[in-house]
């Protein structure tokens, strides 16, 4: 499925919640737990096919997080029927945009594109997190983590990952990562993951950041810079304790 057809579906299954709105004297139009849980979920869903068919930190997609976040009301401060009928509309406009942007595109062999190193739900998921922590610069280092994986800058990846994991540890109420990997009441593979992160990759990070000029130099690889799996177990733990 195109981005622009997960698009279409996402507006029809927006437009389907507009019907579902509940009528309160007291606290006036507002959708039931389970339908708000499903806005959100087609909000995470909208914002990754946009990322995917429009490209990362488009117009569209932050103007959807931004509706999504700004325009509540109703019961306990839920989504409002306004904000459902802009999400959707949103939603559709990025979906006819898309298939624009299909139409005037090359074609390109199948495998060309590279995946993603910090997947776009989950950067979506940290947007839209409501804890004590502002996540603006975690999110914007992790779409350029996206973008230097996409021009093959292996170099500026590992510097990456070693500034997000730098710049988290308070999420989980310690002063560095160290105490992340060591210390935080987490399952066995996360600490497990973590002790990766912050052996293995800094490491890795330290020399490139630090190490000076040489009479020979090789280039890292990209499995040497490679730290995915538990970069996306460190984000996840985030978004859970943010909720």
């Amino acid at each position: 499925m195109s981005a622009a057809e997960e698009l279409k579906q996402i507006a029809h299954e927006m437009e389907a919640l507009e019907s579902r709105f509940v009528r309160s004297d007291s606290m006036g139009y507002y959708l039931k737990t389970e339908d708000e849980a499903k806005f959100k979920r087609l909000t995470v869903e909208a914002k990754s096919a946009m990322d995917e068919g429009l490209g990362v930190a488009n117009d569209f997609s932050i103007n959807l997080l931004h509706t999504a976040n700004s325009m509540r009301g109703g019961f306990a401060g839920g989504i409002s029927l306004a904000g459902v009928r802009s999400a959707r509309e949103l939603v559709e406009a990025a979906a006819r945009r898309a298939e624009r942007k299909a139409v005037a595109a090359p074609a390109v062999s199948l495998g060309s594109a590279k995946p993603h190193y910090v997947d776009p739900a989950r950067i979506a998921e940290l947007r839209v997190s409501k804890g004590t922590f502002d996540m603006t610069r975690l999110v914007r280092m992790c779409e350029e983590l996206n973008l230097a994986n996409q021009a093959d800058a292996h170099i500026s990846k590992a510097m990456l990952v070693r500034a997000i994991v730098d710049h988290v540890p308070p999420v989980f109420g310690c002063r560095n990562f160290g105490e992340v990997a060591n210390n935080y009441s987490g399952s066995k593979s996360f600490r497990g993951s973590m002790q990766h992160l912050d052996t293995s990759l800094r490491n890795i990070a330290d020399g490139h950041l630090h190490v000076q000029i040489r009479k020979a130099e090789v280039l890292p690889s990209p499995q040497q810079v490679d730290y995915r799996q538990d970069l996306d177990a460190l984000l996840a733990e985030v978004v859970r304790i943010s909720k």
